[in-house]
């Protein structure tokens, strides 16, 4: 395995030299760009977040407030050569997560004081972080033959289905939380030219590493982008193979993206994407590995026809825009160690509550014992969403009123069904079948307005109705339908 890596690495590097030396197009220089010069941009944002019966099964309600200040500092050499950064300070952090000093010491946990810790801030998932986290760095190089990057950047494509660069301006339901980034070496061109329609990037990237010695190794990610871009019409295909020794992990992954404008008026947007391969979500030698051989026959996962998107049509006719939106993950069964379905990045905002806080993208809320069992056998290497759900389908039209620069509205409706959780049925002892299709309904509505040239106040509402998925037996024995959720986020941003 480690001749193949090594044998592919070479490949890329041989055919990113061919296209440097072969390919002939004008300068990519960044003509805005003031030369040997430091600027700074990011923004401070300040969130209030209220929910009502977020448990669905109780009256469980929170409110707490959350803050992100970044800092996006970009040192020009020149013309042609960048170094962009990104640091995060107090990184969507629970506003109160602050320990007295004095109780951090009698305690004996110094760790728990985020003023004198570089850990202990946590969000409101509960993930800890860095109290100053230098998220990203990375050289861009315009050279007269294309762009070069190399460095932790960014990694998002098409719409951010499946991987989102985190900036989160563009949501319509709340702003990114993290959005994925990648230790890369990038290299895009136009084939013909500045002024031609195709485009080409290579790239190559690590993955989840951090010790050289780790038996359990990072991943390889070794990627072609082919893409077409006029006018009327932009058109990119992201070709991915992934690859991990420790748990045998063999992907390969396509993704298409594109974004049409057939008539005055009218957009029209796609991003579909398909993987399949497999991968072992424990190592061999682990109880975890031993308990799944026991329970389905192999400790080995098939990730067989996983395939998911979004359509997206947009008609204007200003002040209004008109938008409809269907994402949809289509399985084809339900064998026990099969992936057949791949839900979305939570960092894709469909809707205020159901998508984000209620288990599209956190699959964990849901009342469901296949991911339990899966985490109880310890797994690290598979992610919860991987053993969702089946035909997963959600639709949302939209209305958006925008009568000036400075004023944002919207208001919109959202179906969303799936079949329940039929992977892994033998292993977490679930019977197959269709018990519940319907995820519920919700209605959101949002105002963003800009109160000065760079002041941004909004404030976002929505109301879910719970369906057959989250109904569930009380503890007399009583079947129960989930109770309503409501939620109201308030959002102060300041950019800079």
């Amino acid at each position: 395995m480690k001749i193949e890596k090594r044998a592919i690495s070479v490949t890329i590097f041989i055919a990113s030299l061919i296209g440097v030396l072969s390919v002939s197009a004008p300068s990519f220089s960044a003509d805005l760009l003031d030369a040997s010069s430091i600027k700074f941009g990011g923004y401070y944002r300040a969130r209030e977040i209220y929910y009502h019966n977020i448990a669905t099964q109780n009256s469980e309600n929170t409110s707490y407030f959350d803050q992100r200040f970044r800092l996006e500092p970009q040192l020009n050499i020149n013309e042609d050569i960048i170094i962009k950064t990104q640091i995060d300070m107090l990184d969507d952090v629970l506003w109160g997560d602050n320990v007295d000093a004095g109780n951090s010491v009698y305690s004996g946990n110094p760790s728990n004081n985020s003023a004198y810790s570089p850990y202990g801030v946590t969000t409101s998932d509960g993930t800890a972080l860095l109290n100053i986290n230098v998220k990203r760095v990375w050289l861009e190089y315009h050279s007269p033959v294309g762009n070069f990057s190399i460095g932790r950047m960014p990694f998002g494509f098409g719409l951010g289905v499946n991987y989102n660069d985190g900036n989160g301006f563009e949501n319509e339901w709340g702003d990114a939380y993290y959005g994925n980034s990648a230790d890369q070496i990038q290299f895009a061109t136009m084939p013909m030219g500045k002024d031609g329609p195709l485009v080409t990037v290579l790239d190559y990237a690590k993955m989840k590493g951090n010790d050289v010695n780790n038996p359990y190794d990072d991943e390889d990610w070794y990627m072609f982008i082919p893409g077409y871009k006029t006018d009327k019409l932009t058109a990119f295909l992201l070709l991915l193979h992934i690859e991990q020794n420790s748990f045998r992990k063999n992907i390969n992954y396509a993704e298409l993206y594109v974004d049409a404008k057939p008539v005055n008026n009218l957009k029209l947007l796609l991003d579909y994407f398909y993987m399949g391969g497999s991968l072992m979500p424990f190592t061999a030698s682990s109880a975890g590995a031993s308990a799944m051989q026991a329970a389905i026959g192999t400790s080995t996962l098939k990730v067989k026809d996983a395939q998911g998107g979004v359509l997206r049509g947009i008609y204007s006719m200003s002040p209004l825009d008109y938008v409809l939106e269907i994402g949809f993950s289509p399985a084809n069964g339900n064998t026990a160690n099969q992936i057949q379905t791949y839900p979305f990045s939570n960092d894709y905002n469909s809707s205020l509550i159901l998508f984000n806080n209620t288990g599209l993208a956190g699959p964990a809320a849901f009342p469901n014992s296949t991911i339990s069992t899966l985490n109880a056998l310890g797994s690290t290497n598979i992610p919860s969403q991987s053993a969702l759900k089946d035909d997963f389908l959600y639709i949302a039209p939209m209305v958006k009123f925008v009568p000036a620069d400075f004023l944002k509205a919207k208001l919109q409706l959202m179906y969303a069904e799936t079949n329940d959780f039929v992977n892994y049925a033998a292993l977490a002892g679930r019977t197959p079948g269709k018990p519940g299709r319907d995820l519920g309904y919700e209605a959101d509505f949002g105002v963003d307005t800009t109160l000065s040239d760079k002041f941004i106040f909004g404030f976002q509402t929505g109301y879910l109705i719970p369906g057959s998925v989250f109904d569930y037996t009380n503890s007399a024995g009583q079947d129960k339908s989930a109770d309503g959720v409501f939620a109201f986020v308030t959002r102060f941003t300041v950019l800079f």
